[in-house]
């Protein structure tokens, strides 16, 4: 169903532990359509060889949120979570076309609670965002041996770094069977979120891995992104 407010999909993108420290922001803002999903960064080999480090494990904080609440929730989501420090965590929105009456009414008393932070703290504080749908957000349905050439294919792109979710494969042809039982193939959702000139590069160089390594055993798609916080070291 559609809702009579414009609503936005956001997603914080911190280090393992910090989840429930978005989370707590916000609730202060009223906003508890919440989902924490936990995935892990994808630092190079290099890097990882060279500091003896795995990968970097990540909380995902993903909820709705109205358009006349997203700006002073993610002002205060950059201060709490000092995302002017580079690596401390990424904020992003992205619109939807329509959400459920269920989650309507929960963001519409969210709405109804979220009054006085929107009168005194909205013009308070403004943290840099940037510009609208300057980014997008890159989504590979992988299976979880194509991680790292993928990775490293997008990287070679122009492409900063990214966040792999753990998936599995839901039907279709994708089983097999071991000792007599259904095993269901693992997947991995690689996200990456890049600026908007090199997106058709960084898809071409990902489809380009997946055909050479799996003939085409893979999905790549792209969405449009609003705001943004918490980038500096993608803009480096």
């Amino acid at each position: 169903m559609t809702s009579n407010h414009k609503v936005y999909w956001i997603t914080v993108i911190v280090d393992r532990g910090k989840g429930e420290k978005a989370a707590s922001v916000f609730k202060e803002y009223h906003q508890e359509l919440l989902l924490n999903v936990r995935g892990h960064g994808t630092a190079s080999s290099a890097i990882k060889d060279c500091l003896g480090l795995d990968e970097p494990e990540k909380d995902l904080v993903i909820g709705a949120v109205d358009q006349s609440a997203s700006q002073s929730l993610i002002s205060a989501l950059h201060k709490k979570l000092e995302l002017d420090n580079p690596g401390y965590g990424i904020v992003f929105t992205i619109s939807l076309s329509g959400i459920s009456a269920a989650a309507s009414n929960l963001l519409n008393s969210g709405i109804a609670g979220n009054e006085n932070h929107l009168s005194t703290d909205y013009h308070k504080e403004d943290h840099p965002m940037s510009d609208t749908n300057a980014y997008e957000l890159i989504a590979s349905v992988i299976n979880t041996d194509l991680s790292n050439p993928i990775m490293e294919s997008a990287r070679n792109a122009g492409c900063k770094g990214g966040t792999l979710i753990k998936a599995r494969e839901l039907g279709g042809d994708s089983t097999s069977k071991l000792f007599g039982m259904t095993v269901s193939n693992e997947k991995e959702i690689l996200l990456m979120l890049v600026p908007k000139a090199d997106k058709q590069a960084i898809l071409k160089s990902i489809c380009e891995t997946v055909l050479k390594e799996t003939g085409e055993h893979a999905i790549a798609f792209s969405l449009p992104v609003n705001d943004v916080a918490g980038l500096s070291t993608l803009m480096k």
